[in-house]
């Protein structure tokens, strides 16, 4: 998964406004426990959200499981005069000797995650990086999101750098969306290059991630609508999750 994406994912997410979702996450990091210096980003891609947090001044990880979208970030980041930390790493499973004040994951990229088992992993990997007080933030699409926008629908994107065909197959009895991906990429003679890739999310609904979050240890567990801070549920098409570590004096 990603390997020709990479060299094209920009391009087709360029109408994703990466500007307001780095100024809502540094707005829940402002009502961290702790003050938040140290950041670890999760699926971090190719640095939309990890450069954007660069900017404002945190100290920012980023971790991936493809090497190639990190080679784009990097890149990004080189260009950009950001000094990042770049990782190959799977956030299921990941394991850091280091602390952070806050570890995020942006961009539904916890519906990759194939299962509840997997989900778990993710939480309890970030519990175990976090310092005491600190702030685990992360999105999913929800089941209304799948069913009744995203669907079965065909999405055709045209840019300079590629053009491509995404269709959606909804898998509703194991909960799950594949993307079927077809690529058209301009060499430099003008001819294109097709590639092809299928990608899978998978649905998830609010209760169960809530339920491991407390299982987990987290407190002060939060589920809103996402780009708000108003109580969210599975009726919207995004909730965003806060969630922070006790410290000693909890």
């Amino acid at each position: 998964m990603y390997n020709d994406f990479a060299s094209v994912y920009d391009a087709l997410m360029m109408e994703v406004d990466y500007d307001q979702w780095a100024d809502y996450l540094f707005r829940q990091m402002l009502n961290a426990k702790r003050d938040v210096k140290k950041v670890l980003e999760f699926g971090c891609g190719t640095g939309n959200i990890t450069l954007r947090l660069a900017k404002k001044g945190f100290d920012l990880t980023g971790v991936d499981l493809s090497e190639e979208m990190l080679t784009v970030a990097d890149q990004k980041a080189q260009d950009a005069g950001e000094n990042v930390r770049l990782l190959l790493g799977d956030m299921k499973s990941f394991y850091s000797p280091e602390k952070y004040d806050c570890i995020l994951s942006a961009c539904d990229s916890v519906n990759y995650l194939e299962n509840l088992d997997a989900v778990r992993g993710f939480i309890e990997s970030s519990y175990e990086a976090l310092e005491p007080g600190g702030l685990l933030l992360f999105d999913v699409n929800t089941v209304t999101k799948y069913k009744n926008v995203i669907a079965d629908k065909t999405f055709i994107y045209d840019t300079d750098e590629a053009y491509c065909v995404w269709e959606s197959e909804p898998v509703e009895a194991k909960n799950k969306m594949n993307y079927h991906l077809t690529f058209f990429v301009p060499d430099e003679d003008g001819r294109y290059e097709r590639f092809d890739e299928t990608q899978t999310q998978f649905y998830y609904y609010a209760e169960p991630i809530l339920e491991i979050l407390r299982e987990t240890g987290f407190k002060d567990i939060r589920c809103y609508t996402f780009g708000t801070f108003l109580q969210g549920g599975n009726e919207a098409d995004r909730i965003q999750f806060a969630a922070t570590k006790p410290d000693s004096a909890d």
